[in-house]
């Protein structure tokens, strides 16, 4: 399997966030939209603050014909938005139709649609860019890599360190600039920050050496 990385500039939702910049919007894997005669619905987890705000905007964006609460947590909600039905049916068509792939995860930000797929092959990948351009979207390819090498470098890793590396990936701590400090992660693994800091650096440094495998000097 090919897994790929993208950032696509994608105009849905592009106005709803542009007020809430630390909003993030979390596609579940594997959902795709509720399908009706005139429109389609999605399921995003929303994170961030100021969700009031993203609400009201989402009212007024003229890509979201509509927006339901469906969970309120202490961080993060559930929500039900509907776009036109040719909108979103175009961009999941262009993502999965015929393609083989599958959605590893999604993140919707005032960046655009931060998108992971898996695939069977490299060509569906870019297939699935041209696609996308054609469309005056443009698409920023983060990383390509097959699931052989990928995965090589998790032998290396102790569980804690897998652990750590892969929650502070996903919590945004190597995102520039970050979206949580060490401090803040630190509690979540309910350790000092400096041993969070040793276990990351270690796993670092393993995953370095597995993918450069003594290629440098």
């Amino acid at each position: 399997m090919i897994t790929a990385k993208f950032l696509a500039e994608i105009p849905l939702l592009r106005r709803s966030l542009s007020s809430v910049p630390n909003m993030v919007l979390t596609v579940e894997p594997g959902q795709f939209p509720f399908v009706g005669s005139k429109s389609a619905k999605l399921l995003v987890w929303a994170t961030g603050d100021e969700f009031e705000r993203f609400e009201a905007d989402a009212r007024d964006d003229l890509t979201v014909m509509g927006i339901d609460l469906l969970v309120s947590e202490d961080s993060s909600r559930l929500y039900r938005i509907e776009f036109l039905k040719e909108e979103l049916e175009a961009l999941f068509a262009t993502l999965f139709y015929d393609h083989d792939t599958i959605l590893v995860k999604c993140e919707i930000t005032d960046a655009g649609w931060e998108i992971r797929l898996q695939a069977l092959h490299k060509s569906a990948i870019s297939l699935i860019h041209d696609r996308l351009e054609s469309r005056d979207i443009q698409v920023h390819v983060k990383s390509i890599y097959s699931d052989s090498y990928h995965r090589s470098p998790r032998n290396t890793l102790s569980e804690r360190q897998h652990e750590a590396l892969s929650i502070a990936y996903d919590r945004g701590y190597f995102d520039v600039p970050r979206r949580t400090t060490l401090e803040e992660l630190a509690e979540e693994f309910s350790v000092s920050s400096q041993a969070l800091s040793e276990r990351l650096r270690r796993g670092t440094a393993a995953v370095l050496e597995e993918a450069l495998d003594g290629s440098t000097a």
